[in-house]
């Protein structure tokens, strides 16, 4: 559960740039919803989009397993439901983030939508809930999976807290 819940907390907030909402006036100033035409490069990237992998630099030992097998490959250490992360990017510049809604028996699902927007430099902008992320996406030369890295703090199963750069991958649903 622990994990589940680390993991949504790190994809949520996986953006290099967070902006929330200006809480310091009666008047609260949410970022303004993307809207406009989807460029090329957005119409290419439009589409469903799955989580295929976690890797980390350091090794991590997440499974109550009985054995001290530490990984740099989270996603192996992770339940089906843990892994069942998909976004969903609209042409008409929705987003869709759903977390265990289509494996079996999750019991922490989680959603979100808003709109998006890619960048010339491949920095995609998702604003949602009063909130606005930047994330610098590597994207490969087929337009088949994006990946992201960043600091994320996992914690082993012996309760310690492991601070490590983690890459993020995602395959693109044809």
């Amino acid at each position: 559960m622990k994990k589940t819940i680390l993991l949504v907390k790190s994809l949520i907030a996986m953006g290099i740039l967070f902006v929330s909402c200006d809480t310091g006036t009666d008047d609260i100033q949410c970022p303004e919803a993307i809207t406009g035409a989807l460029s090329d490069t957005e119409n290419t990237f439009a589409g469903t989009w799955t989580l295929q992998s976690i890797v980390s630099e350091e090794e991590l030992d997440l499974t109550d397993d009985n054995t001290d097998n530490p990984s740099t490959d989270i996603y192996s250490q992770f339940s089906d439901c843990e892994n069942n992360l998909v976004y969903i990017f609209g042409t008409d510049r929705s987003y869709n983030y759903s977390l265990g809604k289509t494996a079996t028996d999750c019991d922490n699902q989680q959603e979100a939508s808003g709109t998006w927007q890619l960048g010339e430099t491949n920095n995609l902008v998702l604003v949602a809930n009063c909130s606005r992320q930047l994330i610098s996406l590597e994207i490969n030369e087929e337009n088949t999976e994006f990946s992201f890295d960043g600091t994320y703090n996992f914690t082993d199963i012996n309760g310690v807290t492991i601070t490590t750069n983690t890459t993020f991958t995602f395959g693109k649903s044809l």
